[in-house]
């Protein structure tokens, strides 16, 4: 049978109130983990190049001028890295979830691996320099062995630790770009999903 015009206008109407209303909760919970207080310079580590499990160190940033972040959350880190936090504002982002078998039954570490590597050289690939792959991940996955190598190779991937934030839902994780004052955009992609999307270059999901 087929639908009405109407009908799916309708369809559609009700899947952006409702695309709308889950980004609103998102960046709210964004806000309410972290604390509004002025930032201290000091609390980013002046090694931010080298996460204290590492023993390779990140690529150099750009000089920051801190008064860009003066007016930052104390714990601004807490979305992600100090790292992401040095890259300053108007980031670009793309934003995927990675967790292990608690949550996702599917879940093959070596699979799940190879494919984050197939989607970072497609990123490097497809996307402009300027666009940063964000992975949210729990405790699956290796700081020495996944996550020192990959970051001190691709510049434009940081490793977001959801470990202190395990009371949001894993396929949640990707969308806390959205509440982060230092992103201005933010591509949402599905770790199972994301390998096909950005082969085939299907429509993805941007948020703010």
């Amino acid at each position: 049978m087929r639908l009405s015009p109407w009908s799916l206008n309708g369809a559609r109407f009700i899947g952006y109130i409702l695309n709308s209303f889950l980004c609103s909760c998102i960046f709210f919970l964004t806000l309410h983990i972290i604390d509004y207080t002025p930032i201290a310079i000091n609390s980013l580590r002046l090694n931010y190049r080298r996460r204290l499990e590492c023993t390779c160190y990140r690529h150099r940033l750009p000089r920051l001028d801190l008064n860009l972040i003066s007016n930052l959350p104390e714990n601004q880190s807490f979305l992600c890295s100090d790292y992401a936090t040095r890259r300053g504002p108007h980031q670009r982002i793309i934003s995927i979830s990675l967790y292990g078998p608690k949550e996702n039954k599917r879940f093959q570490y070596n699979q799940s691996l190879s494919f984050l590597n197939e989607l970072i050289n497609d990123v490097n690939t497809i996307y402009p320099d300027n666009f940063i792959l964000r992975i949210h991940h729990d405790d699956t996955i290796s700081l020495s062995d996944v996550i020192c190598p990959i970051e001190c190779r691709n510049h434009n991937v940081d490793f977001c630790s959801m470990n202190s934030k395990l009371f949001i839902p894993p396929k949640i994780w990707r969308f806390i770009p959205a509440g982060d004052p230092l992103v201005d955009a933010n591509i949402l992609l599905n770790m199972i999903e994301e390998k096909f999307m950005v082969s085939h270059h299907l429509p993805r999901v941007v948020v703010r």
